[in-house]
């Protein structure tokens, strides 16, 4: 009986008795307890939804990025990137740019991405700064570790994108940065 009805249903018979589906099989992911961004969370007595990491522990993918922002010297003197100038990296670095980098930066890295051109402001109302532009001689001036350092620990408004890209990953967006620098 009831592997019938699930067929009826299945094959739209009952349309004509109700526009909405009588039963849920899979209930739907958005039906399910979380917590929304920005939003409080009961889960912790400080109101976070995740616990904060333990000093001196290490992501479970990954390593911890250990410098400071204005640690920016350091980096310089540690840091060379490591990735060869091949095709399959300058891609990996466009995927990756175009995903985290476009809607501040553009896709010609000049800083007047959609967070700044596209704001829809009130009289009198301050926008969004602008981001930097990464083809201007003094970005080409920087050293590769110090663009590691920017995307791992952040800069001005920028935050740091330790958690969405690897190591190797922004090693490749450099790689792309310094392809739309010679481009421009």
């Amino acid at each position: 009986m009831l592997l019938s009805y699930v067929i009826l249903v299945k094959y739209n018979i009952f349309k004509e008795l109700s526009k909405e589906q009588p039963f849920e099989l899979i209930s739907d992911m958005d039906r399910q307890l979380k917590v929304n961004p920005q939003e409080f969370s009961t889960t912790f007595d400080n109101g976070l939804s995740v616990r904060t990491p333990v000093d001196s522990s290490v992501p479970r993918y990954g390593t911890k990025y250990h410098l400071e922002q204005i640690e920016y010297f350091i980096a310089e003197t540690l840091f060379t990137n490591p990735l060869p100038d091949n095709e399959f990296i300058l891609e990996r670095g466009k995927i990756k740019f175009e995903t985290f980098c476009v809607p501040c930066h553009n896709y010609d890295g000049k800083g007047k991405g959609v967070i700044v051109t596209k704001a829809n402001l009130k009289p009198g109302e301050e926008g969004f700064p602008e981001p930097a532009d990464l083809t201007k001689e003094s970005t080409r001036k920087m050293k590769d570790g110090r663009l590691f350092h920017i995307l791992s620990s952040g800069q001005n408004l920028m935050f740091p994108v330790t958690d969405k890209l690897n190591e190797a990953e922004r090693w490749a967006v450099i790689k792309y940065i310094r392809f739309l620098q010679k481009k421009n």
